[in-house]
């Protein structure tokens, strides 16, 4: 497959999540309704959804590994297609939650293979290119799959936003089958019980765990900050509706930007000192909102936009960086990066709207401040302890 089309596949692939989470969420009231059911039923479609998808990403990529990214990838994709076609023909929401639980286990495969074929399949400067461009989508996901999903709930219905990520897999299934068969060349032999316990040592490794968790807990903050952004902003003054998508791709865009600038001067900054620059971000934005955010939405938006950056940066520089490291199979690696950053990003969602503050403002900047501590003690311990970790020797 040429270089161009397997990028291709790698970048669809990796926004699976958002594509199956938040083009419906505009539709959930007109669902609840359709259904005969309640929101707290309706929303197990959502968390139910979270769960399996956390155990699909963390069994499927060291599947991939013994049995090939191929072969995962393609059982994978036909288990999405079929799943949301039929979520998308359900009348009983029981019925619907089933099909969900099914459409997150072919996501987490789909989104554990993404990671292990750009380790598989580029080195050098080409991963570190597929990575900023993945990572720039990535963060976009979440603000695009909203819109795309109005507009196909305003013109075609919300079923319309279950048919056009099963369309999008099958696109991904005609990309698949040109995958060669012989990724990874190295496969393992052991049982498929075997190739699941690969992902102990790597979370065993404590250079590389710490590393996973300074790279991946950007999430926790991002989520936390999409999860009550629209409270604050209705609260704040700000019109709410399509205005309030355009905030938040303002802030995204924004957030994206910066990081392509920080990019730029990758080479004279070095690995160590891009550490510093991203606790520099951190800091950043959270004294902006310790201090100013909650004096005005566009405060807030400034100090927001370091923390966007923070994300990218992380999933292109740091994911560089462990992908490098020789502690396990690409699809175990993969399994152990994706997983990390989807807790993160659901304890985000949980642990904002339980924060004893008296306003999302100060909630916001509480989970910033818990980044910055965590990111700095595990810096420091590097910075003083050493590390074994490739690029920073």
């Amino acid at each position: 497959m040429p270089d161009g089309l397997l990028m291709l596949l790698i970048i669809i692939l990796s926004v699976f999540a958002p594509l199956s989470t938040d083009m419906f969420l505009p539709a959930l009231d007109e669902m609840v309704e359709y259904f005969g059911t309640d929101e707290a039923t309706m929303s197990m479609t959502m968390y139910m959804f979270m769960l399996f998808l956390a155990i699909g990403i963390l069994f499927l990529g060291p599947i991939g590994d013994k049995y090939g990214r191929r072969n995962v990838l393609i059982g994978s994709l036909a288990l999405y297609m079929v799943a949301s076609v039929a979520c998308s023909i359900s009348t009983n929401i029981w019925i619907m939650i089933f099909f969900r639980v099914l459409q997150s286990i072919g996501a987490g495969g789909a989104m554990a293979t993404s990671v292990a074929l750009i380790r598989d399949c580029f080195e050098g400067d080409k991963r570190s290119k597929v990575l900023t461009t993945v990572a720039v989508i990535g963060v976009l996901g979440p603000v695009v799959s909203p819109i795309l999903g109005q507009v196909l709930i305003w013109n075609l219905g919300w079923q319309s936003t279950f048919w056009t990520p099963a369309i999008i897999a099958g696109v991904c299934m005609v990309l698949a089958l040109m995958l060669s068969n012989d990724i990874p060349k190295e496969r393992y032999t052991g049982t498929i019980f075997g190739a699941v316990g690969t992902v102990i040592p790597i979370l065993k490794n404590g250079d590389f765990r710490r590393f996973a968790i300074m790279m991946n807990m950007a999430a926790f903050c991002i989520l936390a900050y999409i999860s009550v952004s629209e409270y604050i902003y209705k609260e704040k003054g700000f019109d709410v509706g399509d205005a309030y998508s355009l905030y938040l791709a303002a802030a995204m865009l924004l957030g994206v930007a910066l990081m392509l600038v920080i990019d730029r001067f990758q080479d004279r900054l070095g690995n160590r000192r891009r550490l510093i620059v991203i606790i520099a971000l951190i800091l950043t934005a959270s004294l902006i909102l310790w201090t100013v955010g909650d004096m005005h939405p566009m405060f807030f938006l400034a100090g927001v936009i370091p923390i966007i950056a923070v994300s990218a940066t992380s999933r292109s520089f740091g994911f560089n960086i462990l992908l490098a490291q020789d502690v396990g199979n690409s699809g175990a690696i993969s399994s152990v990066l994706n997983f990390v950053n989807f807790m993160f990003a659901t304890a985000g969602m949980v642990v904002i709207v339980h924060l004893p503050f008296d306003n999302y403002v100060t909630s916001v900047a509480f989970c910033f401040t818990i980044y910055l501590v965590v990111f700095v003690t595990l810096w420091a311990r590097m910075t003083f302890f050493g590390t074994s970790l490739k690029g920073f020797e």
